[in-house]
């Protein structure tokens, strides 16, 4: 039998200064218990939390004053006193849709090597101790359909951060040193994009959307990013980057006329000049519905379902947004969680949503489950889908959804500085001015028979393809009975 080791007292905890701490606290407990009123007696005893009533929510946010300069730039300012900080970005209409075919991999390069490659005036060290001595910071970034390049200080450091965030944007240095580095770390990530089984469903299902050689789909390789040279930085840059093509959104704690001042001061003389972006290709209505199944060793199944969406500007815009709540952005209280999780057990997480594009966007129901399950979530997932389509949408799930949406809303504009941006970018896609002051109101406005129109319209079970990564030898079910199974096997990065 083992010893045990002798317990050690807390200092303190015996003695007489224990024992009268303890009759204190005990005289303390009792003199309260016996103060407070009974549960019949208590005002809130008898209160139930879904009784309380309140005021209906309201949300206002400010409007940002939007100015032009004289060379074409947009700006979206606010002032904020809260704090003594200064944020801005600028959002610029270019991305990796617009590059050449040959030169994959393009936009992202040059959204980095913006930064890191520094300006004429200093190299991209120069401008991190810089921006390390104030506190501040300067990102840049280029995706699919625009690029955005931020900063951010204290107040008093703002004309340092603007001076910074205006050269990278206007005169970037695109140092080799820099951009070689860029493109070893790319093509590191290349020859490892066959090791996440999430990273591969997501490749995969975007290519059996739009076709593998789309703007929306393709993917750099290891030859088209090592043909990619500094002249083709400076070239991609200078196409797009004008203040005609900018949309600038600021907010500190400065007046109005001071954060005008000093935005003219760094980007008043950029010169103006005009920027025609490229025609894109349209998305082909081709997608042929079935299974897609990517051999690959995982503990889990990764699942893709769904098929081509809709188009951004959307008349239907607002009860989609309601609709993608309710069926599977709703957390736990979606239809999709609800019956694939709670009821059925076959996923810790599920999602799904009725996605807009610039061209067509993508409907898509993703989840993670045991292999040997994939069959059974499969199937869950498209059942839930077709009572979706099928099913009225009753008046408690309606509210449910609306109020949590509208909540959302509101938490998200907890800054000014987010106001401010988000109408910078609404403006960037084309959104109408009052998008943002209106949301609200819309999405309260949505009745049980738009979210059921929008569904029986825009979702198709018979047009889903799906995408499964996954040991095919413990699949346990077979998935023939779902479609037309095509297997695809990874192929060596190249």
């Amino acid at each position: 039998m083992t010893a045990r080791a002798p317990r050690r007292e807390r200092p303190g905890a015996r003695g007489p200064a224990g024992r009268f701490a303890c009759l204190v606290l005990t005289a303390y407990c009792l003199l309260f218990t016996a103060a407070r009123p009974a549960g019949a007696d208590y005002p809130y005893g008898k209160m139930r939390p879904e009784r309380l009533k309140y005021a209906p929510l309201q949300f206002s946010p400010p409007e940002p004053v939007k100015k032009t300069l004289p060379n074409g730039m947009t700006l979206y300012l606010l002032e904020d006193h809260e704090l003594p900080l200064f944020n801005a970005v600028a959002y610029i209409k270019v991305g990796s849709i617009y590059e050449p075919a040959d030169k994959v991999g393009l936009a992202a390069l040059t959204g980095t090597v913006m930064r890191t490659g520094g300006t004429d005036e200093r190299t991209g060290d120069v401008i991190d101790e810089t921006l390390e001595f104030v506190g501040g910071s300067v990102e840049t970034e280029i995706g699919a359909e625009y690029g955005t390049a931020s900063v951010s200080t204290l107040q008093k450091d703002a004309s340092t951060g603007l001076e910074i965030l205006a050269a990278i944007l206007r005169r970037p240095a695109f140092r080799e040193e820099k951009l070689e580095l860029a493109k070893q770390q790319t093509v590191e990530v290349i020859r490892r994009k066959n090791d996440q089984p999430a990273a591969i469903a997501d490749r995969v299902f975007a290519q059996a959307l739009y076709g593998e050689e789309s703007p929306w789909a393709r993917e750099p390789t290891i030859a088209s990013i090592r043909g990619i040279t500094r002249a083709d930085l400076q070239a991609f840059h200078a196409r797009f980057f004008a203040p005609t093509n900018v949309i600038l959104a600021a907010a500190g704690d400065l007046s109005t006329d001071e954060l005008t001042r000093l935005i003219e001061r760094w980007f008043g003389d950029w010169e103006r000049k005009p920027v025609t972006l490229p025609a894109v290709a349209p998305v082909p209505e081709a997608v042929t519905p079935g299974v897609i199944l990517v051999p690959k060793e995982a503990a889990q199944a990764n699942i893709r379902m769904g098929h081509l969406g809709i188009r951004r500007h959307s008349p239907d815009h607002y009860a989609v947004r309601v609709m993608n709540y309710i069926l599977g952005l709703g957390g736990f209280s979606s239809r999709l969680m609800r019956e694939v999780r709670n009821n059925r057990g076959l996923a810790y997480s599920v999602w799904g949503w009725l996605g807009e594009g610039l061209d067509r966007g993508a409907f898509q129901m993703q989840a993670e489950t045991k292999v040997e399950s994939t069959h059974a979530a499969i199937t869950a997932m498209r059942e839930t889908m077709e009572g979706m389509v099928r099913d009225p949408v009753g008046a408690q799930e309606l509210a449910l959804a609306r109020e949590a949406l509208l909540n959302s809303i509101v938490f998200r504009y907890d800054s000014r500085f987010r106001i401010a941006s988000d109408r910078a970018y609404y403006d960037l896609l084309g959104y109408p001015p009052d998008y943002l002051a209106t949301l609200a109101e819309r999405i309260a406005a949505v009745k049980p028979e738009d979210v059921q129109r929008v569904a029986r319209e825009y979702l198709h079970p018979e047009r889903m393809v799906t995408v499964v990564v996954a040991p095919p030898e413990k699949l346990g079910q077979p998935l023939d009975d779902l479609g037309p199974v095509q297997i695809k096997p990874l192929q060596p990065p190249e």
